[in-house]
């Protein structure tokens, strides 16, 4: 019986799924270290991201740390100077606040063509939220609409001024109607 052991097989032996589970952390913390956010994740099967999620939080732990008996025991994992290296300097300075919880396994609807694996998508957890800079076209076409809207504002507040502009002149009209007819009469009364 298996009592108390907690270790998924994966359907591997013992120096397979070691250097499976190296190779597949080596990949997470790769794609994490890239620029665009939407590039930081893996695909993978469920299985194996719930079981590779461990290992990658410890080693991230081990970033936090930074010290060199912490970069030497990630060393037994990460095969990769330039991933080692990215470890301690960018994800050990990103995570330095946060106090777990540094991966995230999200479940695909699709399941693998062949064998019908369930596939989930292993990332790491952002804290901070980066806005791409917007382009200038986009920002001119912003500007000219913003123009557009201060030119209706100006002529909304004209149509305003305009009805009692329009009310005087009713009113001048009025006062020269009487006049006019005088004149008319004036006319009539010549004849």
């Amino acid at each position: 019986m298996r009592h108390g052991v907690k270790l998924k097989k994966l359907g591997r032996g013992r120096e397979h799924r070691r250097a499976m589970m190296n190779n597949l952390a080596t990949s997470i913390l790769l794609k994490g270290m890239d620029e665009e956010q939407m590039n930081r994740q893996v695909r993978t099967t469920s299985p194996r991201a719930k079981a590779v999620r461990s290992l990658v939080e410890r080693l991230i732990t081990y970033a936090k740390k930074g010290d060199l008996s912490a970069r030497r025991q990630a060393a037994r994992f990460v095969k990769s100077p330039e991933v080692l290296k990215g470890l301690f300097s960018t994800l050990g300075e990103r995570y330095k606040d946060r106090e777990g919880g540094y991966t995230r396994v999200l479940k695909i609807s699709e399941n693998r063509h062949g064998d019908n694996a369930e596939m989930s998508i292993i990332t790491l957890v952002e804290d901070e939220l980066v806005e791409k800079p917007k382009k200038k076209a986009k920002s001119s076409k912003k500007k000219a609409s913003v123009k557009k809207e201060v030119e209706k504002a100006e002529e909304a507040v004209e149509t305003v001024e305009k009805p009692a502009k329009a009310t005087e002149k009713v009113a001048e009209a009025k006062e020269t109607k009487p006049k006019a007819e005088a004149k008319k009469e004036e006319k009539k009364d010549s004849k």
